[in-house]
C-alpha cells in the first residue's frame, strides 16, 4: 500500500475531499490522484 519516496525528489501534496487525508499528488509515479483530481484512487 505504500510507496517508497527518494529523499531527493521533490513531493507534491494534495488533500482529498473524500477522506481529508494530505497524500502524494506528484511526482506522478507515486500520485494517489491518477483517476481524479480532487479525490483519491482509494476513495473512488
Amino acid at each position: 500500500m505504500f510507496k517508497k519516496i527518494k529523499n531527493d525528489e521533490d513531493v507534491e501534496l494534495r488533500v482529498c475531499k473524500g477522506c481529508d487525508a494530505p497524500l502524494p499528488f506528484k511526482p506522478e509515479k507515486i500520485s494517489y490522484f491518477k483517476k481524479r483530481n480532487d479525490i483519491c484512487d482509494d476513495c473512488l
